[in-house]
């Protein structure tokens, strides 16, 4: 069966085929039509599906060599659907309701059978700000669950996070997959409440983050920004805003982290946004830290910092005593400073990187091996751009033997990175002691 293409990938795919930027089709569209009202943020609307391009398509298919048959079908499409659903993107919220059918979508998904892509992530960001918030489920034909049963699902959660502190992705991925499978079916088949219902959406959200982080470590990041966005909407149908915005968050950190920093951050700015008002200390405080993160890859300094300030501050106000949902159960002073270093770390600021990231290191739990070598590169980086190598190269060592024994690819990658930023220095004994030990 021919895939059917939104006039958004459409245009994508033409334009990086030709290796044009999205200021470059602006220029041309503009020249073509002998105009200069056109600029580049009207390619990624259409791109990310916020816009249709509307009477610019027939110019579009002739600047891109786009076929006139399959962009004309793409529009018409495209038009049908708002039609019936103002939020643009097939995983747009429907309206404001969780859409069932799309439960079989991810269930599909999760057996193999079909890739889920992102594309339109942008625009469901900004959909699920927007839309007001939903009617809950309405209750199914089928096996009634009450609370006995959401208690169960609940601390079968907790032990998966609680996994994920100590084993990697071979083991987890199999574990995390299967309960969230088995939670959609429930999902779809079972009857209950209303009160129930929204339980169990929210405990759908939350193994649909847990299920997306672990996706993401594997390297397949578009299929974990899915399932981070069918939390968001889980969430949202729940009447969860600050569930949302950590499903919106991670996604946005998962894209930063992945070449496409500038969507990350407009993710990570509009999940703070988003629950703005609802958010407790530290919930707002992770939410700051993405923020941090996001803007410090997109190469926004200043952002990055003020957003750290804003985070430590927003720690601050958080009351120990008071009951926190699971989900935020790994959130500390600790992890925030280790947030800073690496944002510091990245904006190259070495000195004031470095005594973060040594101090909350020395604290951290050493059973957490894939934390503990993703922190520790980030430390040997900023050794680096203080030119402090044999210090990077001992801090390097370590990252070594504990990326191989970590199951993290994402932890692989982060050593990579280390390795690259330390070859300029081979001439350093240590340094080349250990680039030979990798090349071997």
């Amino acid at each position: 069966m021919e895939q059917a293409y939104t006039p958004g990938q459409l245009i994508k795919t033409a334009r990086e085929s030709r290796h044009l930027s999205q200021q470059d089709v602006a220029d041309a569209l503009n020249t073509a039509a002998g105009t200069v009202s056109l600029g580049r943020h009207s390619v990624y609307r259409w791109e990310a599906g916020l816009r249709l391009p509307e009477e610019w398509w027939p110019l579009l298919c002739r600047v891109l060599e786009i076929g006139e048959d399959a962009m004309e079908a793409a529009m018409a499409r495209a038009v049908a659907l708002r039609g019936k659903n103002p939020a643009p993107a097939s995983l747009a919220l429907a309206g404001g309701l969780w859409d069932w059918a799309e439960a079989d979508t991810l269930a599909a998904m999760l057996d193999g059978d079909q890739a889920v892509t992102a594309d339109n992530a942008t625009a469901i960001a900004h959909a699920w700000l927007v839309t007001p918030p939903p009617q809950v489920v309405h209750q199914r034909a089928g096996r009634r669950i009450g609370t006995e049963l959401l208690d169960e699902l609940d601390q079968r959660t907790v032990r998966l996070r609680r996994l994920d502190d100590f084993e990697g992705v071979t083991v987890l991925l199999p574990a995390v997959m299967q309960e969230l499978r088995e939670t959609v079916k429930l999902a779809r088949q079972a009857s209950y409440t209303e009160e129930n219902g929204r339980r169990l959406l929210a405990l759908l959200s939350e193994q649909a983050q847990l299920a997306g982080w672990v996706t993401c470590d594997t390297g397949r990041v578009d299929q974990g920004v899915s399932l981070y966005l069918a939390g968001v909407k889980a969430a949202h149908a729940a009447g969860d805003r600050t569930l949302a915005a950590l499903n919106l968050g991670c996604a946005g950190y998962a894209y930063a982290n992945n070449g496409r920093p500038d969507e990350g951050l407009l993710m990570a700015r509009s999940a703070l946004t988003g629950c703005e008002g609802n958010a407790r200390p530290l919930e707002r405080t992770l939410l700051l830290d993405k923020v941090a993160w996001t803007a410090a890859m997109a190469g926004q300094a200043r952002e990055a910092e003020r957003a750290v300030g804003r985070s430590t501050a927003s720690h601050d106000h958080v009351d120990d005593d008071a009951e926190q949902p699971d989900w935020l159960y790994w959130c500390s002073r600790d992890e925030s400073d280790v947030m800073a270093g690496r944002v510091f770390t990245e904006t190259h600021r070495p000195l004031r990187a470095v005594p973060l990231l040594t101090a909350a290191l020395q604290r951290y739990d050493t059973t957490h091996v894939r934390e503990v070598a993703l922190y520790s590169s980030w430390l040997a980086q900023a050794y680096v751009d203080a030119n402090e190598i044999d210090e990077a190269a001992a801090v390097a060592s370590r990252v070594y033997d504990l990326a191989a024994a970590s199951d993290s690819p994402r932890a692989v990658h982060r050593l990579d990175t280390v390795l690259n930023a330390l070859a300029p220095h081979r001439d350093t004994p240590a340094v080349r002691d250990l680039l030979e030990r990798a090349a071997s």
